[in-house]
């Protein structure tokens, strides 16, 4: 059971959290503080296993709904439900997800041809850009453009007619 000073650490992280843009903050500020607090070095650890806060790719969030930035679809611009939710991950430039596939906009073809491309790969459940970033190139303004082409959306035409 935690004493009264494990309690006001906690509670100084978890205001440190939401003070941040988005309740997301970065995992080594996060531990720099329960250092410098004189916090256990599990005390991050602990929090996650009991629920308060969640930690995923070096960020530290509030794992309440409300906290979380809404995910968009890349496909059909559509808020994600995160239980339907395929991320798509921008590696290099942030570790946190907030734009994604729904399930339903991936079948009929479309992952397949996202695949197929070369823009894109899957790996532990998650989407990824398969290009090199480079000056002034956001991976979501690319996936967009490709996405919302002329080319891919006559592509999955062509496959939902061979369905049929």
């Amino acid at each position: 059971m935690p004493g009264d000073a494990d309690e006001g650490l906690r509670a100084k992280v978890l205001d440190f959290i939401r003070a941040k843009k988005g309740h997301i903050a970065d995992e080594a500020e996060v531990l720099r503080l329960i250092a410098a607090e004189g916090g256990p070095p599990g005390l991050l650890a602990e929090m996650a296993g009991e629920g308060a806060v969640s930690v995923s790719s070096g960020s530290v969030f509030l794992p309440a709904e409300g906290y979380l930035p809404k995910v968009r679809c890349l496909i059909c611009d559509g808020v994600v439900d995160r239980r339907d939710l395929v991320p798509f991950f921008r590696e290099k430039h942030f570790p946190f997800v907030n734009w994604g596939f729904h399930r339903d906009c991936l079948r009929g073809g479309a992952l397949e041809e996202m695949l197929a491309s070369g823009m894109f790969r899957c790996e532990g459940g998650g989407i990824f850009p398969n290009y090199e970033y480079g000056e002034g190139q956001n991976p979501v303004t690319i996936a967009i453009r490709f996405l919302r082409s002329e080319d891919f959306l006559y592509a999955l035409e062509l496959k939902s007619d061979r369905g049929r």
